[in-house]
């Protein structure tokens, strides 16, 4: 049974100002327009805060939307209108009406850049009369800087990224490489492939990161990774036969099989030591006086210098002691193979690689449309499977003929994710406005538009973040260029005293009190004015975005969009919604640039829901000023950043 979601925009501003005459705005009627003036008369920028132009600190490389591709595009994404369109007559399903202008550039920034567009973002795309417009736009956002931030931010939610996954494990250089690889727009099957074979140190070889998350653990790994990349869950199957699927445990014991041959800790042997050398090391460093660098700091960088991929055919697996099924005995060594039928046999010589290659083959009845069916329910709120991540033989897609498209252009493309999503966002059936109702798990959906969700936890930080600070994507995570020159320590010949030594210059730059260094310009009343996709990994609990359902990265997908005590909370008076309201934050700008008070209060729905406000939003605010003096401004801004239109993409 469908129940009613969201009610008409213009429900939820008058109850809430009745409630929302604690915050206060007074400087928007006495502040004049400009920078703040100094005793001599002369502009001068606050060093920190919303009102400041932080200096950028650096830009990805985006790789260009190839534009030669318009036909290519509007083509297939007429293709699937038209499957989309074969289901409503099928089931009888009624079609949404197209999204208004001011509806789409909101739902396109959002789900493109993680954020609302900005106030002059928004007028610029509606006041145009250009009808190529919003394909123009969403080329235009697909090679932005907030793309990288946000995909990434999807990417992270499903990797369960971790600034530290173990306490000796450095995983910044993997986060950075995840970063610089979606900027570059690297083929899909060619960036698994890398973190499924990749071998060394962090620092030299970031893709390793994703083996070394789960260090200690192959065979929750290889559960991981074919939950991750082919939508299936074995893990069932590591102590028993599959319960509702077809998998077996000897099944999953010879997947297994394929990648246990890579060890991830470094043997003395490995780097010319003698066997005890790490722990003579460690003690030999407490004897030295005066060295002010922390003993745990210390002991953890001679350790960290010994975690990397090694691929050592030798190491095998065997069947544990409890293994019950008939083809082998507890104890024996497992033959490596590939699930599913498949014409190749593994090369024992090469395990991962021949596990890579099959994993991300084109014939891999899985890989593709796993991925093909993530990028729909991106865009969605819904895919044509689901769960995305239990696809099994008796599945059945919502749409098979259009899911088996998706996969053709997917392989078309050479595995271009940003081909895809670029295809989507220019059909017409997710041009169309959302549903408005709650659909639930077991009811079909046949997408007479996407679904109305919630903004997961980055989008609404980021989009308060557009709304506080003038250059919200100025601050990047400290570059991993000099990670490796800091971190390596030849742990052969090292002596205790450099070892003190480059751990210091370590911790200047990359340890606790190096980064509040790094990143003291750009913290506000402690609060980081970064996007999300460049704040610590993972945040505190107690920090906004966990409020809204970040994740701890210890599960995948582990993000929630459930509300909470704790978000309303957050949203009544927390210190972000403070920072917004304060002056020189970039709302407080538009209204003061504003030449009338009409003028404001098209700025202020302009700037929160990027649309002007009806006749009853018009009325209802300019009550609430009148009544309320200066700090009626605040009030109209506070009440609708706390309505349901601005936390839902329509």
């Amino acid at each position: 049974m469908r129940r009613q979601r969201m009610q008409s925009q213009t429900r939820f501003l008058i109850p809430v100002l009745a409630l929302s005459g604690i915050v206060v705005f007074s400087s928007i009627l006495s502040a004049q327009p400009g920078r703040p003036r100094t005793s001599q008369g002369k502009s001068q920028e606050p060093k920190t805060g919303p009102g400041a132009s932080y200096k950028p600190l650096g830009q990805w490389q985006v790789a260009p939307i190839d534009r030669t591709k318009k036909s290519q595009i509007q083509q297939a994404a007429r293709k699937i209108d038209q499957l989309v369109s074969a289901n409503y007559q099928k089931y009888q399903v009624k079609p949404h009406p197209k999204t208004s202008d001011e509806q789409f550039v909101r739902r396109i920034y959002l789900e493109t850049t993680g954020a609302i567009p900005t106030l002059g973002q928004a007028k610029s795309f509606m006041d145009s009369r250009d009808l190529a417009k919003r394909e123009k736009l969403i080329d235009h956002l697909l090679e932005s800087q907030g793309y990288v931030s946000h995909t990434y931010n999807y990417w992270a939610d499903i990797l369960r990224l971790k600034d530290r996954p173990a306490n000796i494990v450095f995983g910044e250089p993997f986060i950075e490489w995840v970063k610089k690889s979606i900027a570059a727009n690297e083929p899909y099957d060619i960036w698994v492939r890398a973190m499924m074979t990749a071998e060394g140190k962090p620092w030299e070889n970031p893709a390793v990161g994703y083996q070394l998350r789960d260090m200690g653990m192959p065979l929750a790994a290889m559960d991981n990774t074919i939950r991750i990349f082919m939508g299936t869950q074995i893990g069932c199957a590591q102590c028993h036969d599959h319960p509702f699927d077809r998998w077996t445990q000897q099944e999953f014991y010879e997947l297994a099989a394929m990648t246990f041959g890579a060890r991830m800790r470094m043997r003395p042997a490995d780097y010319g030591a003698k066997k005890n050398r790490n722990r003579e090391l460690i003690n030999s460093t407490t004897k030295v006086k005066d060295k002010g660098v922390p003993q745990g700091a210390i002991n953890r960088m001679i350790n960290a210098n010994t975690v990397a991929v090694i691929g050592d055919p030798k190491v095998r697996l065997k069947y544990p002691h409890d293994y019950y099924g008939e083809n082998a005995e507890p104890g024996e060594l497992v033959k490596p193979s590939f699930l599913f039928t498949s014409n190749r046999d593994p090369d024992p010589k090469r395990l991962r690689d021949s596990f890579a290659e099959w994993l991300t083959s084109k014939d891999n009845p899985r890989f593709s449309k796993t991925i093909a069916n993530r990028l729909w329910k991106q865009a969605f709120g819904r895919g044509l499977i689901e769960p995305a991540d239990d696809i099994r033989d008796d599945t059945v897609a919502e749409n098979p003929e259009l899911l088996d498209f998706l996969v053709r252009e997917l392989h078309r493309s050479n595995f271009d994710l940003r081909y895809l999503r670029r295809v989507i966002y220019n059909t017409e059936v997710y041009q169309r406005q959302a549903l408005n109702e709650t659909v639930e798990a077991y009811e079909e959906y046949h997408f007479p538009g996407p679904l109305l969700r919630r903004m997961t936890a980055e989008q609404v930080w980021d989009s308060f973040l557009t709304m506080a600070v003038k250059n919200p994507l100025a601050y990047r995570s400290p570059s991993t260029r000099a990670f490796g020159g800091l971190a390596e320590l030849d742990l052969s010949t090292i002596q205790p005293s450099e070892v003190i030594q480059k751990v210091g210059a370590f911790e200047d730059r990359y340890g606790g009190v190096g980064l509040r260094n790094y990143r003291k310009p750009y913290t506000y009343k402690g609060q980081l004015l970064a996007r999300a996709s460049e704040q610590p990994a993972p945040l505190p609990a107690a920090h906004f975005i966990r409020q809204f359902g970040q994740g701890d990265r210890e599960s995948i997908e582990g993000g929630t969009t459930e509300g909470t005590v704790p978000q309303l909370l957050a949203m009544f008076n927390g210190s972000i919604t403070h920072i917004m309201l304060e002056k020189g934050s970039v709302i407080h700008g538009n209204v003061l640039r504003a030449k009338s008070v009409n003028s404001q209060i098209d700025d202020i729905f302009l700037t929160i829901l990027s649309r002007r406000p009806n006749s009853t939003d018009r009325k209802t605010a300019v009550r609430e000023m009148q009544a309320q003096g200066a700090a009626g401004y605040g009030n109209v801004i506070w009440a609708l950043v706390n309505t349901r239109e601005f936390l839902f993409i329509q």
